[in-house]
């Protein structure tokens, strides 16, 4: 009986586990996302010396990235 017991409560936590495992490293992505936008941003305002303009267009691109990769994830799971 404890042997069955333990295999439901073994194919539920993997269940659990598969079910929620997408959403984990979400905020690792976003973030991510965001700051590469910003990166790229720096980078090009220090080679052409235009002081925020790509910082704030590089951080507007990233945010939009980042939800639209979030839109997408919650959309195709439910």
């Amino acid at each position: 009986m404890s042997s069955d017991k333990n295999d439901r409560e073994s194919r539920a936590w993997a269940r659990t586990l598969r079910d929620v495992g997408p959403y984990l490293g979400i905020g690792a992505t976003l973030a991510v996302t965001v700051l590469l936008g910003v990166g790229i941003g720096h980078w090009l305002d220090g080679r052409l010396g235009t002081r925020p303009a790509f910082v704030v267009a590089g951080a507007m691109v990233g945010l939009a990235a980042a939800g639209y990769h979030f839109y997408r994830l919650v959309r195709v799971k439910r």
